[in-house]
């Protein structure tokens, strides 16, 4: 009788630990999208990591922020360039909410004020230091988009106009 119950024991805990590795397995799906960051973190991260920054002022009440978010920030070929050449931050332009920087105290609408947005969707980009680049107003679809983000994120933008860049990577046949 004990060894048989010994064994029933050793079957189920056999069992346990197949279904735990099974259950426990990174099979799961992965969280896909653009790692977007808040702002302060943002500037953090991308002098730590070398890697330029991504600034999307946005507001609640902008349709063509949410068609951005929905259609252009969900492509697949647009997550990954983000995520491999980019630290994305979001900062909603009407926000009262202050966060703090090592020059003071700021909300998303004194950010926004401090980078002259007066339209949404605004992009800026910047480098891993902190200095603006350049800035991108509207909405764009993913097969625009796309060529404007490599422009900058692969640091065209530094030795090329971006027409030039245009027509030596986008020229139709």
């Amino acid at each position: 009788m004990r060894l048989s119950r010994a064994i029933n024991i050793t079957a189920v805990l056999i069992g346990i630990v197949f279904i735990s590795a099974v259950c426990t397995a990174d099979d799961s799906p992965k969280k896909e999208g653009i790692t977007w960051v808040k702002y302060d973190e943002g500037l953090k991260l991308a002098e730590k990591l070398d890697k330029m920054i991504f600034i999307d002022f946005y507001t609640n009440w902008c349709k063509f922020c949410h068609k951005m978010d929905k259609e252009t920030f969900s492509n697949k070929e647009i997550i990954d360039y983000f995520n491999e050449h980019f630290i994305a931050v979001k900062v909603n332009a009407e926000s009262k909410t202050k966060i703090k920087l090592p020059d003071g105290e700021f909300s998303g609408r004194d950010l926004a004020r401090q980078y002259g947005v007066r339209g949404y969707p605004n992009y800026w980009f910047l480098k891993p230091n902190g200095e603006k680049i350049t800035s991108y107003p509207g909405y764009a679809p993913p097969e625009k988009f796309l060529p404007i983000i490599t422009f900058i994120g692969d640091g065209h933008y530094e030795n090329m106009t971006f027409s030039e860049f245009m027509e030596k990577n986008y020229k139709k046949d």
